[in-house]
C-alpha cells in the first residue's frame, strides 16, 4: 500500500509540474466584429516568444501563420473574417495555447433614398411646384454620421435621416452619406444625385415644338456644353443660377455651339431660350 501511494503522489507531482504558470487569452481593444474595410489588431499578454495560427470558419486544420510572431496581430476585414484564431506562447520555458476566438464582421444592404411628397420625375430632375413639397428620407440602417449636401456643399443643420423641400431657393442638387451605428466610421452614399426643380407652376409656359428642337449635352456637365440647335431659327440664351442671378446671355446660331462652365461653381443652373417672344427653359447640372 505505501508503494502504491508513492506512485500516485509521484505521477500527482509530475501533472502539476508539467502545466505552465501563465493562460493566455486572445484579447482586442473593441469587439471581435469588424466593419468594412476595417482593420484591428488582437493581442496576447505579454510573454517569451508567440507564434499565432488560424483556421478557416468549416475548417478543422489550424495553420501557423507564417512571420507572425510578436504579441499583435493585424486583422483584416474581407481576409480574416469567419477565420478561428489562437497563440502558442512561451514563458520560462514552457509552452501555452490560448483559446480560440472567431473573428466576424458587419454586412450592411447598400444606401437607398426614398422619395415621397407630391412632385412628378421629368428629364432626370424632381419637378416641384410651389407650395408643394418633397422629401427625401434614407432607408435604414443609415442613421449616424448624417450629412445632407447641396450643389457640392454641406447644409448646415441638416444632420437628420429626412430632408424636406419647399421653397423656391432650395432648388439644386442634393446628396447625402451616413453610417450605419454599429460601424459610425463606415460612411457611404448612395451613388446618386437628387436634382430637385422648385418652380411656380402656374408661370410655366414652355414651347414644345421649340424645346424639343434645343438638345444640350453632356448634361451633367464638367466644363464645355454642347448646344445642338436643329430649330430653323437663332435664339438667345440666358444662363441663370439657382438664386436667379443672371450668368450669362448669349446669341445661338442654328447648328452647334458651344457653352464653357469650367469656372462655373458645380450646381443646378437654368438655361433661358427666347425666340420671337417664345421662351422656355432647360435645366444644366454642373458637375
Amino acid at each position: 500500500m505505501r508503494f502504491f501511494c508513492v506512485i500516485v503522489g509521484l505521477f500527482y507531482f509530475s501533472y502539476i509540474s508539467a502545466q505552465c504558470d501563465h493562460t493566455p487569452t486572445v484579447e482586442t481593444e473593441g469587439d471581435f466584429i469588424l466593419c468594412p474595410t476595417e482593420v484591428i489588431q488582437i493581442f496576447t499578454q505579454e510573454y517569451d516568444s508567440y507564434q499565432w495560427f488560424k483556421k478557416s470558419f468549416s475548417g478543422t486544420e489550424w495553420e501557423i501563420i507564417p512571420g507572425e510572431t510578436s504579441q499583435f496581430l493585424d486583422v483584416v476585414q474581407g481576409v480574416d473574417d469567419l477565420f478561428y484564431f489562437n497563440v502558442a506562447t512561451t514563458l520560462n520555458s514552457c509552452s501555452e495555447t490560448s483559446p480560440e476566438v472567431l473573428i466576424d464582421s458587419w454586412v450592411f444592404s447598400p444606401m437607398v433614398v426614398e422619395s415621397s411628397g407630391n412632385y412628378i420625375f421629368e428629364d432626370n430632375f424632381f419637378n416641384v411646384c410651389l407650395d408643394d413639397s418633397i422629401t427625401f428620407t434614407i432607408g435604414m440602417p443609415y442613421d449616424t454620421n448624417i450629412q445632407w449636401y447641396k450643389d457640392g456643399a454641406p447644409i448646415a443643420g441638416e444632420n437628420g435621416p429626412f430632408i424636406t423641400l419647399t421653397n423656391l431657393e432650395e432648388s439644386g442638387v442634393y446628396f447625402v452619406e451616413g453610417a450605419p451605428a454599429e460601424c459610425p466610421e463606415y460612411i457611404v452614399n448612395p451613388g446618386v444625385e437628387l436634382p430637385v426643380l422648385i418652380s411656380d407652376c402656374n408661370l410655366n409656359t414652355i414651347d414644345i415644338s421649340y424645346n424639343s428642337k434645343i438638345n444640350l449635352y453632356p448634361n451633367p456637365i464638367y466644363d464645355k456644353l454642347v448646344i445642338h440647335n436643329k430649330a430653323d431659327k437663332s435664339l438667345i440664351i440666358e444662363l441663370y443660377n439657382v438664386n436667379g442671378k443672371s450668368i450669362l446671355k448669349k446669341f445661338i446660331n442654328k447648328g452647334l455651339s458651344e457653352l464653357d462652365f469650367s469656372k462655373l461653381a458645380k450646381g443646378m443652373y437654368f438655361a433661358k431660350f427666347n425666340t420671337m417672344g417664345t421662351e422656355f427653359t432647360k435645366i444644366i447640372i454642373k458637375k
